[in-house]
């Protein structure tokens, strides 16, 4: 069943006001609707841009019978119509309960939101994606940040098929911008050893970070409950809450065994925590502001530990960071034991071995070469730990000539 129908504007609504005949032409005295049953059944209203009846009529019909081709299976439903910027709407708004997620929708308002506007999502093109980088550049943003914006227009392009307002990512067309891949910055054990020597009331809170491997926002929301004394031979850390979240960057809980050097030193701090006069904890975060509660997003973790190094006297790697800290706890923990990358990533809460291994484990030469000579594949030679290189030049020797007899 279709049909069109015509809907007077102003100026068509005068005339009529004033007992004339209205000529149905659109869009001078109005608009042409048209009204049509889509592939679920149910009956469709949509406004056109036909001029008159017979027009407006056929497109009604057209519409019909993709509905008809779609309900059986023949056709692909049509985008739904979004421009890009109802697109960002929707998706910062499905973000609105992850505060994780507020660099992004930052990324979102910053750079997305300027460069595509109002055109019709169904609409954007690889190129159009491709000079969102090319601005990024031209403005001199850090390789990194250009293949954070291609990260993030995947991720909104995909939101944008699952509400059927696209049947392809135009970003997948776009190649992944390459970044110059960085070794990871760690603490050798002196270093650990002379920052905590000078950390002064800071000193807790750097033994939990490369004993734990906690990062920054699970630092800030770790509470005095989560830590169970009873479990293990010195107690067992559950990493429950990132910030002010009931939950971790991965989602899930993890256990993390509490050190034997960092058991003392937590457990007297537990046990000088203040108290009401029935026993209870008045502060349940282990490390709280000092104005009590939680500390913020702002909590410059980089500028305390620079200020430690100082006290310390020592001179930190370049571009060292807090998060650093993560990254010397798991690559002392994979070298001191054998090489378990397996335990590593449970410990760190990482979605996959790979991503330990690469970003997070410092390659220690020292380590390698303590690795090499366990290797038992040949049996060495006596002696063989006494040996030094020689120097002497080594004459090449042709290879002897095999003569061969004559077979009579």
């Amino acid at each position: 069943m279709t049909s069109a129908y015509f809907r007077p504007n102003a100026k068509g609504k005068a005339v009529l006001a004033a007992g004339k005949r209205l000529q149905r032409r659109a869009p001078d005295f109005g608009t042409w609707w048209i009204r049509y049953r889509d592939a679920a059944g149910r009956t469709a209203r949509e406004r056109t841009a036909a001029r008159m009846e017979a027009e407006a009529e056929r497109i009604a019909q057209e519409k019909a019978m993709q509905a008809e081709r779609v309900a059986a299976g023949l056709a692909a439903p049509a985008p739904v119509p979004m421009t890009c910027d109802e697109l960002f709407t929707k998706y910062v708004a499905s973000t609105q309960h992850q505060p994780s997620q507020e660099p992004k929708r930052s990324v979102i308002r910053k750079w997305f939101a300027p460069h595509f506007k109002k055109k019709p999502v169904a609409a954007v093109t690889p190129a159009d994606c491709d000079g969102l980088l090319q601005q990024a550049r031209a403005q001199g943003m850090a390789d990194t940040t250009v293949r954070n914006l291609h990260s993030l227009g995947r991720i909104v392009f995909k939101y944008a098929m699952r509400l059927g307002a696209r049947r392809d990512n135009p970003w997948a067309e776009v190649p992944r911008p390459k970044v110059a891949k960085r070794k990871p910055r760690f603490l050798s054990r002196a270093q650990v050893a002379a920052l905590l020597s000078g950390a002064g009331h800071h000193r807790l809170l750097l033994l939990v970070a490369v004993l734990s491997g906690l990062r920054r926002g699970e630092i800030a929301g770790l509470r005095w409950a989560d830590i169970h004394w009873e479990e293990g031979p010195y107690g067992i850390i559950h990493v429950r809450h990132s910030w002010g979240r009931d939950t971790t960057k991965g989602g899930e809980e993890r256990l993390v065994p509490v050190h034997p050097a960092l058991h003392p030193e937590l457990l007297a701090a537990f046990k000088a925590a203040p108290r009401s006069k029935r026993g209870d904890l008045v502060e349940e975060l282990v490390f709280a502001s000092p104005e009590g509660g939680m500390r913020g997003r702002g909590w410059d973790t980089a500028k305390l530990l620079g200020r430690v190094a100082r006290w310390a006297g020592q001179e930190l790697p370049e571009g060292f960071t807090f998060h650093d800290l993560r990254k010397t706890f798991l690559t002392h923990l994979i070298m001191d034991s054998g090489g378990n990358i397996g335990a590593g990533q449970l410990l760190a809460g990482h979605s996959s071995p790979t991503i330990t291994a690469n970003y997070y484990f410092g390659k220690d030469v020292g380590f390698l070469v303590e690795a090499v000579g366990g290797l038992k594949l040949v049996p060495s030679v006596a002696g063989a730990d006494k040996h030094t290189a020689s120097t002497r030049p080594v004459k090449a020797v042709p290879p002897a000539t095999k003569r061969h007899k004559n077979v009579l």
